[in-house]
């Protein structure tokens, strides 16, 4: 339940713009760092099948890294202090030794034959190109982890600004790393090997800044019992299979458009819109953080609210603004170069994709709140409407309207994150301490 002292505490809006923005531009940064790598495979010897063992490499390995997103949002809502903090460190840290011994049996025993080869059908080729970038992303969960766990107390000390310096060290070193690497490594993981330098400086700074630039967390109130570490595991593994469940989504898209009348198109119409989209929808993506700092009670929780929603409607603003031939063939065929015969496909792909950021920021702050109050198991089930949604559409309108390409799969994505949405808004009101703050 809120506090009755809290219901009626607002913050300056200043405070609140000033606390999310730099979480904003991070992610925003974020997303223009898969571009850099693009591009630097683009540049080495074998483009076309670096390319493809990069992709299928990633998809491997973010099924491992995947989890550690969830991580930060433990860490934030047990940490109350010094003892707290530490205590979930040993767990988030017990979970991220399990997913490296879990990658490691993929990476160096015959089960990554198996991987690549039987289940995702890559050819040979492909398959050693693909496991030298595996061994590369053996970091990612290890940079991932410890990032989330040391950006937690510049978080709560409201110090966000630290983080978006971090991110533009993390791109600076990434563009340097993709304009040296093709040249003196034509032939290896370069993609991997950008990605995983940018995460590992991240990581690094985030320690640096948590140990040196932060003031050290407050002790825990000495009247309240210590937090267990099986509460936390509890809390912890909905939230883990949750982050799991939500890359499900993208093969079946895949496998959708490719029974499309024009799968070529489509499926190029739909990654170059999709990426474009990120841009946007990564707005949504510290809505968490807004929640678990600011709303303390009915006043706080409907300003977080109103603030999400905006962020949702200039996310969906910009996008479909974009998908007008005005701007969406000056943005698509002269900026970013894509191909002629795909900007009709792109813009009206984009224009059904307008709908994620606003979906995506309410699915995220109700989800933020029953995380919030620790009911993550109906987090998940929010998650797997999401993909069952996107799952049975994309399917279902790719046979019936095989002529509608790309869209089929914005589309589906776009009404997935509805559900989400509509189901996280429904438990929300289920619970009564989660309700009081909306009454």
């Amino acid at each position: 339940m809120c506090d009755i002292d809290d219901n009626h505490v607002k913050y300056p809006v200043a405070d609140v713009i000033r606390f999310y923005l730099p979480l904003a531009a991070t992610s925003v940064l974020m997303m223009v760092t898969h571009s850099v790598v693009s591009g630097a495979i683009a540049r080495t010897m074998y483009p076309t099948t670096a390319l493809a063992a990069y992709s299928v490499a990633y998809s491997v390995g973010q099924v491992f890294e995947s989890p550690c997103y969830a991580m930060q949002r433990i860490c934030l809502t047990f940490t109350t202090g010094r003892r707290s903090f530490r205590r979930v460190i040993e767990v988030t840290l017990t979970i991220l030794g399990v997913l490296v011994l879990l990658q490691s049996l993929v990476t160096w025993t015959p089960l990554s034959h198996y991987v690549f080869v039987n289940l995702l059908g890559v050819s040979e080729e492909i398959y050693h190109m693909a496991l030298d970038s595996l061994k590369v992303f053996i970091l990612w969960p290890v940079s991932s982890a410890l990032r989330s766990v040391f950006q937690t107390p510049i978080v709560l000390k409201k110090q966000t600004h630290y983080m978006a310096i971090n991110m533009v060290v993390r791109v600076f070193m990434m563009f340097a790393a993709a304009a040296v690497l093709p040249g003196i490594w034509p032939t290896g993981p370069v993609g991997a090997s950008v990605l995983m330098l940018g995460l590992c400086t991240e990581a690094v700074l985030a320690m640096i800044v948590s140990k040196r630039r932060m003031l050290p967390l407050d002790e825990d109130d000495p009247t309240q019992p210590l937090v267990g570490r099986l509460e936390i595991v509890t809390f912890a593994l909905p939230l883990v299979l949750a982050s799991m469940v939500q890359n499900l989504g993208r093969p079946i898209i895949s496998a959708a458009l490719s029974r499309t009348a024009n799968p070529d198109i489509a499926m190029a119409g739909f990654q170059v819109a999709l990426s474009y989209s990120f841009i946007f929808t990564a707005l949504t993506y510290n809505i968490y953080h807004l929640v678990i700092i600011f709303v303390k009670g009915q006043a706080s929780f409907r300003q977080a609210k109103r603030f999400a929603t905006v962020l949702g409607i200039t996310g969906l603003a910009c996008l479909l603004l974009s998908s007008f031939p005005i701007l969406g063939n000056w943005v698509f065929g002269t900026l970013i170069g894509a191909p002629s015969d795909t900007l009709p496909e792109i813009l009206k792909t984009l224009a059904c994709v307008s709908l994620m950021p606003l979906m995506a920021c309410l699915a995220e702050f109700y989800g933020g709140m029953l995380i919030m109050k620790r009911h993550t198991s109906w987090v998940t089930v929010a998650k797997c409407a999401n993909v069952i949604t996107t799952a049975v559409l994309a399917m279902i309108m790719a046979r019936l309207f095989p002529g509608l390409g790309g869209p089929i799969g914005t589309l589906a994505m776009s009404l997935g994150s509805g559900a989400e949405a509509l189901v996280c808004y429904r438990i929300f009101n289920k619970f009564p301490e989660c309700r009081v703050y909306a009454l």
